[in-house]
């Protein structure tokens, strides 16, 4: 009866915990986005901005990824529990925070969240903020599970998954057809369906790379570079490979005529086309990227070769 009265005051104080850090959250909104201070205290209209809307639902989505994962270990007794969940917690969100920070630094470092959420309630700037969310969210959850509570090996695993992870999101203007900054601008919600898959993508084969036996540093980066460039080498061929095997043929160029609509029609999906590629280019994109991705992952990743070889 005890265990059951321990795991249920834990459960309680987990639930508390994850609502006092959604509130921390909600004040430490305005040391990341300054100009934001005074929608602190007004009311929420999620219907008349759906970018803002998306943008504050990511973050609650990542905080409750990152506090999904824990364990807890009774054997040293409840309060032992219980500032081990604290500890962790507080660890955690800060690596989590801190990723995003840096990720939407590289990608988003030109944007301004108050232009573009809250006056030009630009939705493809709030699809790519919840796919950096939910990107990073996985990550930080993988890397707190690997590092086995050891900060030294946080830290240095953090490095290693953000530096491959910037690096990443670099290349995306070279293997998309869709000009990022250009599209992003005029607010074209392709661009921003593109690049999800992409950093879906390639979160998943960051943490298919870290996750392996830690027992010497040395060897350990060893093999989370030879799966990079492993995964750098085969997510090329599978795009190139789907592609031709399924005769897949982008036609982002042509505008098919919209029958009964006259030349000076106004309508929202006649606008969209006019402004750029349409949706479905940008769902092309992003299905393909994150296959591709996804396809490479079982190679790079899912092969187990036994005791005699190596696990790469």
């Amino acid at each position: 009866m005890n265990e059951l009265f321990d795991k249920l005051i834990i459960r309680i104080v987990f639930a508390i915990l994850i609502c006092l850090t959604l509130i921390f959250y909600k004040y430490l909104h305005i040391v990341f986005y300054p100009s934001a201070r005074k929608q602190l205290f007004r009311t929420f209209y999620p219907s008349k901005n759906p970018a803002d809307t998306l943008h504050l639902f990511s973050r609650i989505l990542g905080v409750g990824i990152i506090l999904s994962g824990f364990h807890f270990y009774l054997g040293n007794g409840l309060g032992m529990a219980i500032y081990d969940l604290l500890l962790s917690t507080i660890v955690v969100f800060a690596l989590y925070l801190g990723s995003l920070y840096v990720l939407e630094s590289i990608v988003l470092g030109s944007y301004e969240y108050s232009d573009e959420v809250l006056k030009r309630k630009n939705l493809s700037y709030g699809i790519i903020c919840f796919a950096n969310s939910l990107a990073m969210a996985y990550l930080a959850k993988a890397i707190l599970s690997i590092s086995k509570e050891s900060l030294i090996m946080l830290s240095i695993l953090w490095l290693f998954a953000m530096a491959i992870t910037g690096i990443a999101m670099k290349g995306f203007d070279l293997i998309s057809k869709l000009p990022f900054h250009k599209l992003l601008a005029q607010k074209n919600i392709a661009v921003a369906f593109s690049y999800t898959g992409f950093i879906w993508g390639w979160t998943l084969l960051v943490t298919n790379s870290l996750e392996h036996d830690l027992v010497d540093l040395k060897s350990y980066s060893i093999q989370f570079l030879l799966k990079i460039i492993l995964s750098a080498i085969v997510f090329p061929l599978f795009k190139q490979g789907l592609s031709l095997i399924y005769q897949l043929k982008d036609e982002s160029g042509a505008i098919a005529p919209v029958h009964g609509v006259g030349i000076n029609a106004t309508s929202s999906m006649e606008m969209l086309y006019h402004e750029g590629p349409g949706v479905g280019t940008g769902l092309y994109e992003g299905v393909l990227f994150f296959t591709s991705a996804f396809l490479t992952g079982i190679i790079t990743a899912s092969i187990d070769f036994g005791s005699f070889y190596p696990v790469f």
